[in-house]
């Protein structure tokens, strides 16, 4: 079997490493801490917590399946998982689509609001004591201009090259 040697690797340049390295510590030391306060106070883990908050703020309370998968980074049955947790909480209900009887809403429930109310100060003081307690206002702006640029990118993809 042959061996590989240094050579044969790509690597990327020191800048470009460490700024990977430091979103990927900041992603985990911000979602563990969310993760463990948020189970500990209010028994939401922060999967359920961003599926609340993202029912909240879209049109009527409301996605469609694919859209809150799309939404909240999680592969469709991991959605329909998650919802039907939420759902027999109360948190959330299904609704069907009256424009397509095959596919459903996700609603937030009286009870997801409560609990999302609830649990919106653990979460924020969170963000406070991790993310916002390590970053500067100038971090913090080029972070919202990445987010506007990935956004708008998300809306308008780009064309694959020929």
């Amino acid at each position: 079997m042959a061996k590989s040697s240094p050579g044969d690797h790509e690597f990327l340049d020191p800048d470009e490493w460490e700024s990977w390295g430091a979103l990927m510590m900041l992603h985990r030391s911000v979602l563990q801490r969310l993760d463990a306060e948020l189970r500990r106070n209010h028994d939401l883990a922060v999967t359920e917590f961003d599926v609340l908050i993202t029912l909240f703020n879209a049109p009527d309370h409301r996605l469609g399946m694919s859209a809150l998968a799309d939404r909240v980074l999680l592969s469709p049955a991991g959605t329909t998982h998650l919802v039907t947790r939420l759902e027999r909480d109360g948190m959330v209900r299904r609704e069907i689509d009256p424009a397509d009887r095959r596919k459903w809403f996700t609603v937030l429930t009286e009870e997801g609001d409560l609990a999302l109310r609830a649990a919106r100060r653990t979460h924020n003081d969170v963000l406070r004591r991790t993310l916002l307690a390590v970053t500067t206002p100038s971090d913090r702006q080029t972070l919202r201009r990445l987010w506007q640029r990935l956004s708008e990118e998300q809306l308008h993809p780009l064309s694959p090259p020929d």
